[in-house]
């Protein structure tokens, strides 16, 4: 069975009347939600942001961000909520706008407080739908993350076998590791492959939440805990019960919540914001973090005994630039993920030599999105140098890097390249440049490099 603690919709009220914004919020908190309001669609979109809001329900006209900007700007960001549009000039034309951006909703002014409340009631409902039917997919199809975790190289292959036995044993595991080296999926694999794989995987960013947002999202709290606390709500840390709690950034917790978390762990209870009475949780924690925290705890930004009760199963995910050899497998998987709707199905040698000389800041992250970004724009199904962005063929290496090294096949493909395109163009720069998909003074700056006067 799925087990869900008891659900208290969070509402984000937004409306720039201040008269409309405090009877409709003082209206549904009697209702029993929890409500935060803004004023303005530019207030809205910081906070709805965040995450957090199971119903953002906004007035469609507003001075600078309307409700429908809001939605569609919160859609882009790929917040997940249940959008309600609410306006005293509705119009046929503006609900179809609203529902084409992914509204559930569209209620007109003045409204009754049941209507306002049954569409709120069902929007709500929805949203508790959805996170049930999530819950139920990971029940019957378990999270095959591992083999997302792509690569053959001996790093690759000990950080499998890292998670596997983090796995099959109970305790904490804190993973590490820069931006961008999977820690995520790692701690999904971890997940899916243990005995708590059909419950709840549950993941928050310490990092996007403010101290109080986080303390309540992660704990829940009681009726009047607060300002705004209409009612009882259960915390992520409940949500996870049976399951594993992923904490992402943890480094960035507050020295307060790192005591509130260190409990928790050690004594396998918690009590909401406001509570009295501690409440029983099994849930296994799973932290990761791209910070040192090893050398966090000696500065005293970090608590020891947390750390320390984290690190029972320690996962290091390595920078792409320590496994180069894996580039190739990691291009294979991201173009059968990508490459299908646009028929691109292969890597050309001398695109695959740029893509394997890359030095990769944003390290796996970054090869997906370079690789989603040139598929949509490729000119045939093999991606070609052509195909790929500025920002790879510009990176700084010089000529004469020695024999046999991965810089100097770079240069020797990238010189290849350039020379049969100038060829093909007849030596006009532009047209090159074109075809290359770099500026023309880029493209100056290449032939420069490559003594092509």
């Amino acid at each position: 069975m799925v087990k869900l603690a008891p659900f208290m919709a969070r509402i984000l009220l937004v409306d720039d009347d201040q008269g409309v914004r405090e009877s409709t919020a003082r209206m549904l908190r009697s209702a029993g939600y929890t409500v935060q309001v803004a004023s303005t669609g530019e207030e809205a979109f910081e906070v709805a942001k965040a995450g957090g809001f199971d119903v953002v329900l906004s007035d469609m006209r507003m001075p600078g961000l309307s409700g429908i900007d809001v939605l569609r700007k919160l859609r882009e960001a790929g917040v997940d909520a249940s959008f309600i549009i609410m306006t005293g000039f509705g119009t046929v034309e503006s609900a179809v706008e609203a529902m084409k951006l992914g509204a559930v909703d569209f209620v007109q002014k003045p409204f009754f407080r049941d209507e306002l409340l049954m569409r709120v009631r069902a929007a709500a409902d929805r949203r508790q739908l959805a996170r049930q039917v999530v819950l139920l997919q990971r029940q019957i199809q378990p999270d095959p993350s591992l083999d997302a975790l792509v690569g053959a190289s001996k790093a690759m292959e000990r950080v499998k076998d890292l998670i596997q036995r983090a796995a099959g044993a109970p305790g904490t595991v804190l993973i590490t590791g820069e931006t961008g080296t999977g820690k995520e999926l790692a701690a999904r694999a971890i997940h899916a492959r243990s005995s708590r794989a059909a419950s709840a995987f549950v993941a928050v960013n310490c990092a996007a939440l403010t101290e109080s947002l986080l303390e309540a999202e992660l704990f829940g709290h009681v009726k009047g805990a607060f300002t705004g606390a209409a009612g009882a709500r259960a915390g992520l840390i409940e949500h996870a019960e049976g399951g594993t709690l992923f904490l992402d950034e943890i480094g960035t917790l507050s020295k307060a919540l790192q005591a509130k978390l260190l409990r928790a762990l050690e004594s396998g209870e918690i009590r909401r914001i406001g509570e009295n009475e501690s409440r029983v949780v099994d849930v296994r924690f799973v932290a990761a973090t791209n910070i040192d925290l090893k050398a966090a705890t000696t500065a005293g930004e970090f608590r020891s005994d947390l750390y320390y009760r984290l690190d029972v199963h320690h996962v290091h995910m390595p920078a792409l630039r320590e496994r180069t050899g894996d580039i190739p497998l990691l291009v294979g998987y991201f173009l059968s993920r990508y490459g299908g709707h646009s028929g691109v199905t292969a890597c050309a040698p001398a695109a695959m030599e740029v893509l394997s000389a890359y030095t990769y800041p944003g390290n796996v992250r970054q090869l997906e999105h370079i690789i989603q970004r040139s598929v949509a724009t490729a000119h045939s199904s093999e991606l070609t140098v052509g195909d790929l962005p500025e920002e790879l063929l510009a990176e700084p290496q010089g000529p004469g890097a020695p024999e046999g090294t991965v810089a100097a096949a770079r240069e020797k493909a990238e010189r290849e390249m350039i020379v049969a395109t100038l060829a093909k163009n007849e030596g006009e720069i532009g047209a090159a440049a074109r075809e290359l998909q770099v500026s023309r003074t880029t493209m100056w700056r290449l032939m420069k490099k490559h003594n092509l006067g």
